[in-house]
């Protein structure tokens, strides 16, 4: 666990089969450092945001749980 854990070329390994990969358990420091899940396009990020934001429009409830900035 240390670095990215790999995640860069994991994912990019997968994204062509349609698959995707998510860090299940890692230190705190690994954790804010690599997204828990696949990252998103962008059209479908920022309709998460979106989403969130109509939610929790103060952005109280567990920010960046599961993507950095959401």
């Amino acid at each position: 666990a240390e670095g990215d854990a790999a995640a860069v070329p994991i994912r990019a390994a997968l994204k062509p089969m349609g698959g995707h990969a998510t860090l299940m358990r890692a230190p705190l420091s690994l954790r804010a450092a690599v997204d828990v899940f696949q990252p998103q396009a962008p059209a479908l990020a920022a309709l998460a945001r979106r989403v969130k934001e109509s939610f929790d429009p103060a952005g109280r409830l567990d920010p960046g749980r599961m993507y950095h900035g959401i």
